[in-house]
């Protein structure tokens, strides 16, 4: 999917109601930032009762936004990650402080970098970018089978 206009992307999160399961993690934008996010990604997810497809998909894509995010920021500045369990899904946000809307590259095929976003694409069921005070974030959903949000949260 291509990425969408805020207000497209908006009722996706419309779904996110207070009481779901979230979690946030603040990280600097330095070289670790991706593997502190992933591994941060599977803790949380296995604390959810999420794992398997839905888990490593949720973490390529974690480190795919978190590496973007790490390389439009200045040295040590700050980049956010934001999970929530809407009933169905699994909504990743990343945040930096760099206002410009993230591009898929078209790589060639020797290319050894320039895939991320089109990884984001391929395994999200949407994705998106919006303009915040200071920045931006840039959103992805999956599908989350094994937790469709009945009466109590995952474990």
């Amino acid at each position: 999917m291509a990425s969408e206009s805020p207000a497209e992307g908006q009722a996706h999160l419309d779904m996110v109601k207070p009481g779901d399961p979230s979690s946030r993690l603040d990280l600097a934008a330095l070289p670790s930032a991706p593997g502190h996010a992933r591994r941060h990604v599977r803790a949380t997810l296995g604390a959810w009762g999420l794992d398997g497809e839905t888990a490593q998909s949720a973490e390529i894509l974690t480190s795919e936004l978190v590496t973007n995010a790490v390389q439009a920021s200045q040295r040590g500045a700050r980049v956010g990650l934001a999970l929530r369990l809407p009933p169905g899904q699994v909504v990743v946000e990343v945040t930096d402080a760099d206002p410009r809307p993230p591009v898929i590259a078209h790589a060639g095929p020797d290319a050894e970098a320039g895939r991320g976003l089109m990884l984001v694409q391929a395994l999200s069921l949407k994705w998106w970018s919006e303009r915040r005070p200071g920045g931006k974030a840039v959103l992805a959903v999956l599908a989350a089978p094994e937790w469709r949000g009945n009466e109590t949260a995952p474990r």
